[in-house]
């Protein structure tokens, strides 16, 4: 059989040039995170929003962690972020997932404080500066841990800041928010950027666990070459199957395809293959680093409903203390805000809304990608299962389901 000679080249791995630390956000993120690193974080600070008052003991945990919060501020006025200075595999480091969480939920908890001394405007602005946060660290190169670490810090400011839409504040901070939320959502990955960037550095780790070890002088092996070679060609196969349908928030297409492509990798991995010795390798580590992409996506969806939704009663809350009265549509709010009105993009149409009375709805139409007139709120974003005939509602004044707290063991289970 013809093989590639050894002196094949090789994937380099991009190096970015280091931000100089004024402008690298991460410079002061981390200074936030060592702070909160000093002691271990309390168990009400995951769910703030649902006590009546805070007692003087988390009001005094508030206090000890100012440093922290005068950190996060700042960070959030570098114009760029980035915590790793070149492009990261499998083994590369990274920031503890838990305190960078934890950051936001402090973020949530002293604008929750803020709200209760009075100074409703400074609450909205905090719980805007930790949504930006959230998705500064939504660094594209990292995969896929970032995005959804990322995602479920925005959760946390999400769920503050769609409890302050059931308090008083000026319609300026509210439209202000609403805006912040807007620019916020256009920075954060598509479910195809963030998958291609996953595929990448699962290339880059394999890479260097199977081309950078046990190799002579002349490099490796041109067997190893051509294993690499036809793993990359497999590996990316998947990925341009499911880009179509990761561009389009296709989930029914994703789960169909991830059901499919796992069976036609194992039998290409069969041992009864092993006379194609190349391919059946290459499908082997195949097999070992392709993870379904239906959930991650639709957790990427449900941050992206989380944020268009707020955005549409956001601007129609403005619109009520500004006016007295609910629009009967968004969009006379949504001009006053000065937002467009926000695309669902599981429908490529507007966010449903809808006045019944003195009460506004929102919603999108969730996993399934039908709108069912948002009647039905979908519930299990544990799991984050397809459940037809669902959507993600949002009601102004009340936290929605999908960002209710829930047990331990529920929370356990939501870690990014």
């Amino acid at each position: 059989m013809l093989v590639p000679p050894r002196r094949v080249s090789r994937r380099t791995h991009a190096k970015t040039a280091a931000l100089p630390p004024q402008e690298n956000a991460w410079t002061e993120y981390a200074q936030a995170i060592a702070d909160l690193g000093r002691e271990a974080g309390p168990e009400w600070l995951r769910e703030p929003t649902s006590t009546a008052e805070l007692t003087a003991d988390q009001r005094a945990y508030l206090a000890r962690h100012a440093e922290a919060l005068a950190h996060l501020r700042a960070g959030s006025t570098r114009p760029r972020f980035e915590y790793f200075e070149e492009a990261p595999t499998v083994v590369t480091p990274v920031p503890d997932l838990q305190l960078l969480r934890h950051l936001a939920e402090l973020a949530a908890a002293e604008a929750r404080r803020l709200h209760d001394a009075g100074d409703p405007a400074a609450a909205l602005e905090l719980e805007a500066v930790a949504y930006h946060y959230g998705t500064d660290l939504a660094q594209l190169d990292a995969g896929l841990l970032l995005p959804i670490t990322a995602a479920g810090c925005r959760r946390s400011a999400a769920a503050a800041l769609f409890a302050s839409l059931g308090k008083d504040a000026p319609a300026a901070s509210f439209a202000r928010a609403a805006r912040a939320v807007a620019s916020e959502d256009s920075r954060m990955p598509t479910a195809w950027q963030a998958t291609d960037s996953e595929w990448r550095l699962i290339d880059r780790t394999v890479e260097d666990d199977f081309l950078s070890t046990s190799t002579g002088p002349d490099g490796p092996s041109a067997f190893r070459l051509r294993v690499y070679a036809s793993f990359l060609g497999q590996h990316d196969a998947v990925l341009e199957e499911a880009r179509p349908l990761l561009e389009s928030w296709d989930f029914p297409g994703l789960l169909e395809m991830d059901e499919r492509v796992l069976s036609a990798l194992r039998a290409r991995a069969a041992p009864w293959r092993s006379f194609l010795l190349v391919d059946s390798m290459a499908a082997r580590i195949t097999v070992g680093v392709v993870a379904p992409l239906g959930r991650p996506a639709r957790l990427l969806y449900a941050d992206r409903a989380n944020g268009a939704a707020f955005q549409v009663l956001a601007a129609c809350r403005a619109y009520q203390v500004a006016h007295g009265r609910l629009p009967a549509d968004p969009p006379p709010a949504l001009g006053e805000a000065g937002l467009r009105w926000p695309l669902d993009v599981a429908t490529r149409r507007p966010v449903g809304y809808r006045l019944e009375g003195d009460h506004a709805t929102a919603w999108l139409a969730g996993f399934d990608g039908r709108d069912d007139g948002g009647r039905a709120p979908y519930l299990d974003l544990v799991q984050a299962t397809i459940t037809p005939g669902t959507d993600l509602v949002y009601r102004l004044g009340e936290m929605p389901p999908t960002l209710r707290m829930r047990s331990a063991s529920g929370r356990a289970s939501d870690q990014p």
